[in-house]
């Protein structure tokens, strides 16, 4: 995919991404969920216990950490209430980048917050990170998984860890609870292609948070296969150190699929830069 397609998609989900953070920012509101009162806790951390343990594990103590499409930021500060000695999360919505500078000043944690595309990430960033983390729905925004990669490598030193936390392929096929497809006496039921190609075209908006539709600006998202995944991140130098399919729900889409505990919804995997 020439740089030319790929700008038309991560420019159109910038605008889309600006206009659903203030949806996000005003569903937590309505639902008293304050994130400046949480991060102005000490050690306040919104990762689950599956992710904290398999970081915990590898160690952040000392690492110089980065968070590839960190949305507003509160999980990257939470790894540095782990443990990490400081993290730099990147994203392309200002408006979320916005909101994590001030959740960074209000922890005053040894966090950065960049608003950029990732695919023009910079060279001042290659080379210096001893961790890069990856959570639910950030590949699914990114119409390359290659160029991706590619620049994820080059921002890791040499041994450093990878670790992506997200949804598994296999939802891909099923409708959301949110989604007209959705049948609630089968949730299990394949609906869509595994190997689709072309883009998701949305503008319905993309309140995960508070679960609203509203006629938003044009937003494109992608199906990655797990071969897709998995050849992207080994063809930019990265060995796969471990996978691990898991059968809960991480994306708020598929808590009723969660109940039949019957297929893999999420995953953990960790690779390492050689």
């Amino acid at each position: 995919m020439c740089k030319r397609d790929i700008k038309k998609y991560t420019d159109a989900n910038r605008e889309a991404w600006n206009e659903a953070t203030l949806k996000h920012q005003q569903a937590r509101a309505e639902k008293n969920k304050n994130l400046k009162e949480e991060f102005s806790q000490k050690g306040y951390s919104s990762l689950d216990k599956y992710e904290t343990a398999k970081l915990k594990e590898i160690g952040l103590t000392g690492k110089r950490v980065a968070q590839v499409c960190c949305n507003n930021g509160q999980e990257t500060l939470s790894l540095v209430n782990l443990g990490a000695e400081s993290a730099v999360g990147f994203d392309i919505s200002d408006e979320a980048i916005k909101e994590a500078r001030e959740l960074a000043k209000i922890s005053n944690l040894n966090c950065e917050f960049v608003r950029t595309d990732i695919y023009d990430i910079g060279e001042e960033y290659y080379d210096s990170f001893d961790l890069i983390y990856i959570t639910i729905g950030a590949m699914g925004w990114m119409p390359d998984l290659n160029r991706y990669f590619s620049v994820v490598s080059k921002m890791l030193r040499t041994d450093g860890y990878l670790v992506i936390y997200e949804h598994h392929p296999f939802c891909y096929m099923l409708a959301t609870n949110r989604e007209d497809g959705f049948e609630p006496d089968d949730p299990l039921k394949i609906i869509y292609s595994y190997f689709r190609t072309e883009p998701w075209v949305g503008n319905d908006g993309i309140d995960y948070i508070g679960g609203t539709k509203y006629e938003s600006k044009t937003s494109y998202d992608f199906t990655h296969t797990l071969t897709a995944v998995i050849n992207s991140i080994a063809g930019n130098g990265i060995r796969i150190k471990e996978f691990t399919e898991y059968s809960h729900d991480i994306s708020l889409g598929f808590t009723e699929h969660e109940k039949e505990g019957k297929v893999p919804l999420s995953y953990i995997l960790v690779g390492v830069k050689e």
